[in-house]
């Protein structure tokens, strides 16, 4: 299906379906998500939903896209500052975003996007490590500590999103410089031996 102009009539409308998906993905699968459930959720006529997008998948490819689309370009904007810029400015977007990522750490969400969201993590992680520490990025341990750091900073930022942001900002980013130092001390000391 060819895109059509995107005036700002189609852009509010893309966004309401794609709110209304996540918010439904909060609580069931895709698989049992339907056209009008969604367009009853979004407030948007079938017809109007099917000039835009083929079918429930291809609305949620394109969310997915647009998701880890905006987080990279967050990330490789960010990704050669400290790392407090580079949380600052995702947790500005989650906030911002907040329904997106209630989806994203939802048991009924596909982990594919999850495991996406991870590999991303684990790629800006590499990056900042690669320029902390002059060794082999490849080297064994280095992965295993990439990867243990990579999934704890998610299942932090995923109960801070389930909780409904209970704790300030700050106290999470705080708390993540600090597992972040000490992975990375960790790390300094493991491969000097």
């Amino acid at each position: 299906m060819a895109d059509k102009k995107t005036d700002r009539r189609t852009i509010k409308t893309r966004k309401a379906i794609f709110k209304a998906l996540a918010e439904l993905l909060c609580d069931k699968e895709l698989r049992n998500i339907t056209i009008q459930e969604l367009s009853e959720k979004a407030d948007i006529h079938r017809v109007t939903i099917y000039k835009h997008f083929l079918d429930i998948y291809d609305i949620y490819d394109r969310l997915e896209n647009e998701i880890l689309s905006e987080l990279g370009l967050l990330i490789t904007e960010y990704g050669a500052k400290t790392t407090f810029e580079v949380y600052a400015v995702v947790f500005q977007y989650i906030k911002e975003n907040p329904i997106y990522f209630k989806m994203i750490f939802s048991p009924h969400c596909s982990s594919e996007l999850y495991w996406k969201v991870q590999k991303m993590v684990e790629g800006l992680n590499r990056f900042l490590w690669s320029e902390s520490f002059d060794v082999d990025m490849n080297d064994s341990r280095v992965d295993c500590a990439i990867r243990y750091h990579s999934n704890g900073v998610l299942s932090i930022v995923g109960g801070w999103v389930q909780s409904g942001f209970a704790q300030p900002e700050t106290f999470i980013i705080d708390m993540l410089q600090g597992l972040d130092k000490s992975t990375q001390d960790y790390l300094s000391s493991l491969l000097k031996s």
